[in-house]
């Protein structure tokens, strides 16, 4: 199975790098590009866009830095949006309810599925794969990746 994962700052790239070093397949993207270029050395492959990486994976995950770039990724040109129907998209950005409640409506009205997944922890439990995630979302979907 494909993952795809967009935004790598600090947390983002840690939960990569540790998908890909459980034998996940990886697509990344991050706004500035140049910061995929470690995960390629570990086996990750570039989506030029958001919608590109959806596109290619049925599931999406997110680690974006505040709601002004979650939203963007989701609800811009080239965005998640494009290609979400029948995938799931789970966000685990920390960001507030109205923007998740935004998100999540978007992502429902063009048939994909979403979970809101915002972590607690910070860079050295993300390396070694020690974040606690509180999730919520969709039964179906939390049904299917669980």
């Amino acid at each position: 199975m494909e993952v795809g994962f967009l935004g790598l700052g600090i947390m983002g790239k840690a939960m990569a790098t540790n998908l890909l070093r459980h034998g996940f397949k990886v697509t990344v993207w991050n706004r500035t590009l140049s910061k995929c270029e470690e995960l390629v050395q570990h086996g990750a492959s570039v989506g030029e866009t958001p919608a590109t990486v959806v596109k290619k994976c049925k599931y999406t995950i997110a680690m974006l830095s505040d709601p002004s770039a979650a939203l963007s990724v989701v609800l811009d040109k080239d965005g998640v949006l494009d290609h979400i129907n029948g995938k799931g998209y789970i966000d685990m950005s920390t960001v507030d309810a109205d923007t998740s409640s935004k998100i999540s409506e978007a992502i429902k009205a063009k048939g994909g599925y979403f979970l809101e997944a915002p972590v607690s922890g910070s860079k050295k439990p993300a390396e070694d794969g020690q974040l606690v995630i509180l999730a919520a979302g969709d039964k179906v979907f939390l049904n299917v990746i669980l």
